[in-house]
C-alpha cells in the first residue's frame, strides 16, 4: 500500500524567487504615507488661505480657484488614510480622515458659493486679452467643485457607516 498524500492549494505553495506578501505592512506603509500627504496638503491648502481677505472679491475668486488646484494631493492623503484605516484597523486614522473629510467637504461647499458669488464680476472686469483664461479657470474650478464635492461626501458617508457598524452592507459598492 502506498501512503497517503497531501495536495497543497495553490494558495500555499511558493515559487521560487517569490517573496511572501506582508499585506499588513503594505497597508501601514500607505497609511503612514496618506498621512504625510494630508498634512503636506492640508498645509498648502491653509497657506493659500492666510491672511483672510475676505470682502474683496479679487481675492476670494483666486483663493478658491487656487486652493482647488491644490486639492489633489489633499484628497489622495486623505483615501489613502480611510482605506489603510478600514484595513489595519487603525481607529484614529479612520477619525481623523472622516473629520478631515468632512471639514473639508464643508469648506469646499461654502468656498464654491464664495466662488459662484465672484465669478459674473470676474467676467464682467477682465480684460479682453485675459478673458479666455478666465473662463477656463471658472469651467475648471466649476468641474472641480463637482468633482471634490462627490468624493468627499462619498468618503464621509463610507467613514461615518463604517463608524457606525454598518459596513457590511457597503461591500458591494
Amino acid at each position: 500500500m502506498s501512503d497517503p498524500k497531501i495536495v497543497a492549494s495553490g494558495k500555499n505553495q511558493r515559487h521560487p524567487g517569490s517573496v511572501p506578501s506582508d499585506s499588513g505592512g503594505s497597508w501601514l506603509i500607505l497609511g503612514w504615507i496618506g498621512l504625510v500627504f494630508l498634512v503636506v496638503g492640508g498645509t498648502d491648502f491653509a497657506l493659500v488661505w492666510f491672511p483672510l481677505n475676505f470682502g474683496n472679491p479679487e481675492w476670494e475668486f483666486a483663493t478658491v480657484t487656487q486652493s482647488f488646484n491644490g486639492l489633489p494631493i489633499l484628497l489622495l492623503g486623505l483615501g489613502l488614510l480611510a482605506v489603510a484605516a478600514a484595513e489595519t484597523e487603525r481607529r484614529w486614522w479612520s477619525t481623523l480622515a472622516l473629520v478631515a473629510a468632512a471639514g473639508l467637504l464643508l469648506w469646499v461647499l461654502v468656498g464654491t458659493a464664495f466662488w459662484a458669488s465672484n465669478v459674473s464680476l470676474a467676467l464682467e472686469t477682465v480684460p479682453d486679452e485675459l478673458e479666455l483664461g478666465i473662463q477656463r479657470a471658472v469651467a475648471k474650478t466649476l468641474v472641480q467643485s463637482i468633482a471634490y464635492s462627490t468624493a468627499l461626501g462619498y468618503l464621509v458617508w463610507r467613514g461615518w457607516a463604517v463608524a457606525r457598524g454598518d459596513a457590511a452592507g457597503l461591500d458591494d459598492t
